[in-house]
């Protein structure tokens, strides 16, 4: 007899012996308990088609199981034992993986990440050594992935988390907390000089553009660092203090990294509350629009005003714009907040004529999370409708970064309301990004001046030079110029010597309630020459006026 392979003796007696127990009278032969339709499958089979393979022959190779081969020599068997022992085994890593990782980007998620660091905590205090957690959240996110779609927006983040991964070690830990909320663990600090080497890297690599769908994407993050034990030897705080640090980072302006300290859990608690109470501001109706003229130097005529929002809350007291309207974009309550100052300024205009006003030019702000809104279109039709407003005394001003994103659908959104008959102008021009080349393919009426330029431009040649461009490429563009921030006599002078025909600032009036402002205009005894305003100047309300870009 040639030995042809060893079996296990119980399955031997469990497939051969006790068939031919039923056998009394020997009549059958072994190719009789032979299956004659034997499964075959390649090694490289996927289990759930095996499985299905199995279930479609009627169970049966479930006990006599099935032949592997390789390159159609044979490589082993099976038995649908083994089957259900690899689908439970492959079944439950899946859910593990599912429980464990984010399903985009395949980072790990937040139960992972805090399991990660509960167990880095311990071993830091076991060891005496030094953890950081890093808290990334990309700048603007909403307002690119309401921009772009959230198909793009997924792209973006896969990409992000690529690069997160590679400005760590393989030791360390990025995962994924949700949104655009990113957080690395870095274990075994030897100081913390190197954690800023790492918040520095990462804001390099998010600093590249990023192409997706054949267009460079800019992105940039704010960037919060909590160590241990320096700062807390807790899970829990470390993240909460990690999170405030990256807040902290958005108020700084954005795109840059900061370190804890005690003073910020203050700052973050009354931003918090800040929150709470805007939610509630319009209901309550603590808001209220100031205006500021705008005046035309070939004769000195006032030809409009620009609306401003403020903030009036009955025990804060006066809240400037450039501390909460950040907050209102972040929520998305700036786009209610965008549809009552639009409503409001066009019915002003109204009533101004009313009373005998000039048909005033009403410049509203319009912030990118309100202008990409789904609604925004209808709802300026709306409002022009219910108000009465002539569309042409209507000007939106928009800032460059709005017009410089996704270019075709901006086009089509400044092309409907052409045809409504609203103007439209570049608030801050000189200050953003704006390609001359797609320039020149808006509608655009007007172009305006940052005041950052027209302040002390007769002292800083940069600044005379910057003016003198911006009016220089508006008339070839067939663009009227509006200069912001107008302070002085000689800022003025040097202005209109350079064809700047319309300016704003504190030289005429600071921005003012509707009332003053109808005071101002019908106490203002010549229209022919340019007069000071008795209003005054105030530096610190200048400077919020700067940051208004509410709607």
């Amino acid at each position: 007899m040639i030995p042809m392979g060893l079996a296990d003796r119980s399955t031997l007696i469990e497939i051969f012996i006790k068939p031919y127990t039923r056998d009394l009278f020997h009549k059958k032969t072994i190719a009789d308990f032979i299956d004659r339709a034997p499964i075959i499958v390649e090694a490289h089979t996927d289990i759930d088609d095996l499985a299905r393979m199995i279930v479609d022959a009627g169970m049966r190779h479930m006990v006599s199981g099935f032949i592997i081969t390789q390159n159609s020599i044979y490589a082993g068997m099976g038995t649908g034992h083994d089957l259900l022992q690899e689908i439970t085994s492959r079944k439950e890593a899946h859910l593990f993986h599912l429980a464990h990782y984010d399903p985009l980007t395949g980072l790990p998620n937040r139960l992972l990440f805090a399991d990660r660091l509960h167990k880095a905590c311990l071993n830091a205090k076991r060891s005496n050594r030094a953890l950081a957690v890093i808290f990334v959240d990309l700048d603007r996110f909403k307002f690119i992935n309401d921009t772009f779609g959230h198909s793009f927006g997924d792209l973006l983040l896969k990409s992000v988390g690529e690069r997160l991964l590679a400005c760590v070690r393989e030791s360390d830990t990025v995962a994924r907390l949700g949104g655009d909320e990113f957080t690395l663990l870095l274990e075994d600090i030897k100081h913390p000089a190197d954690t800023v080497r790492v918040a520095n890297g990462v804001l390099a690599a998010l600093s590249e553009p990023i192409v997706l769908l054949g267009q460079d994407v800019h992105v940039s993050a704010s960037i919060g660092i909590a160590l241990a034990p320096q700062h807390d030897d807790t899970a829990d705080g470390l993240v909460r203090k990690a999170d405030v640090a990256m807040y902290q980072a958005k108020q700084a302006g954005r795109n840059n990294y900061q370190i804890f300290t005690e003073s910020m859990s203050s700052r973050m608690v009354e931003h918090m509350r800040l929150e709470v109470r805007l939610r509630t501001a319009l209901e309550n109706r603590e808001f209220a629009l100031h205006y500021q003229p705008q005046v035309n130097l070939a004769g000195g005529r006032t030809v409009g005003v620009e609306a401003l929002l403020r903030w009036q809350h009955p025990d804060l007291g006066l809240i400037s714009p450039a501390t909460f309207i950040p907050i209102a974009e972040e929520t998305g309550l700036i786009v209610s907040i965008g549809e009552w100052v639009l409503q409001e300024a066009c019915r002003q205009q109204v009533e101004w004529q009313r009373l005998g006003l000039p048909s005033l030019r009403m410049a509203v702000n319009i912030s990118a999370v309100q202008f990409h809104h789904e609604g925004f279109r209808a709802m300026v039709r709306r409002v022009i409708a219910e108000t009465g407003i002539d569309p042409r005394c209507l000007e939106l001003e928009l800032t460059e970064g709005v017009i410089m994103a996704n270019l075709q659908s901006v086009l089509e959104v400044l092309a409907e309301l052409r045809r409504l008959g609203v103007r439209l102008a570049i608030d801050d021009f000189g200050t953003g990004y704006s390609s001359l080349s797609y320039l020149r393919q808006f509608p655009l009426d007007r172009l305006k001046i940052d005041q950052s330029f027209v302040h002390d431009v007769q002292k800083i040649p940069a600044n005379l030079a910057i003016v003198k461009t911006i009016i220089s490429l508006a008339a070839n563009l067939g663009m009227e110029v509006v200069a912001e921030g107008v302070e002085s006599e000689d800022e003025l002078a040097l202005l209109q010597a350079n064809h700047c025909l319309e300016v704003q600032g504190y030289h005429f009036s600071k921005p003012v309630p509707a009332a003053d402002f109808l005071h101002w205009y019908q106490t203002r005894k010549s229209e022919r020459g340019i007069v000071l305003s008795a209003g005054g100047s105030s530096p610190a309300e200048e400077e919020a006026t700067r940051h208004e870009h509410e709607s």
